[in-house]
């Protein structure tokens, strides 16, 4: 495990930070990934347009990993279930975004609840970070209810998403 990382643990998941190496070697082979962290990796994640991302690199990972992706670890069954972030440091504003996505067999069960919850928590203690916002599409009403148990509110609409604000 890389020294440098971050992590965040709650009941039934935990939290870690990856570093701009780590994000390029998830997006190109999860399940090794994961087996080189001593992990199984759920299948179906990272989706094809996720792991290009990844495989891309992310803006301003660079600069603050904490900042970018945190990969989702269900404790119990020691597998890594999918991914939490953000997409770059606060704003001038103290505007921080969130994102997250989980392995298809994982969601429906608080799993996205919790993992954003706490990540949301984290950010909230960071100095600066004033209000959280994320972005869904209209259809996807499980992830508007997370953010909604969550106390995100709709917010207004922006490139054909939903955006959420919290706080």
């Amino acid at each position: 495990m890389d020294e440098a990382s971050t992590e965040l643990s709650a009941v039934r998941v935990r939290l870690r930070t990856l570093s701009p190496a780590e994000v390029a070697a998830l997006g190109r082979d999860p399940v090794a990934f994961a087996a080189s962290l001593g992990l199984a990796s759920a299948p179906e994640w990272p989706a094809p347009v996720v792991r290009q991302r990844f495989t891309e690199g992310i803006a301003g990972l660079e600069t603050d990993p904490r900042f970018g992706v945190w990969v989702v670890i269900e404790e119990a069954e020691r597998t890594l279930i999918g991914d939490v972030g953000f997409h770059g440091p606060p704003d001038t504003e103290g505007s921080l975004e969130i994102g997250y996505a989980l392995a298809p067999a994982w969601r429906g069960r608080g799993y996205a609840t919790e993992a954003v919850g706490l990540l949301c928590e984290w950010a909230e203690a960071q100095g600066g970070v004033h209000v959280l916002t994320a972005r869904t599409r209209a259809e996807n009403e499980p992830s508007a209810r997370v953010l909604g148990r969550l106390g995100f509110v709709r917010a207004g609409e922006v490139d054909g998403y939903e955006l959420w604000r919290r706080g």
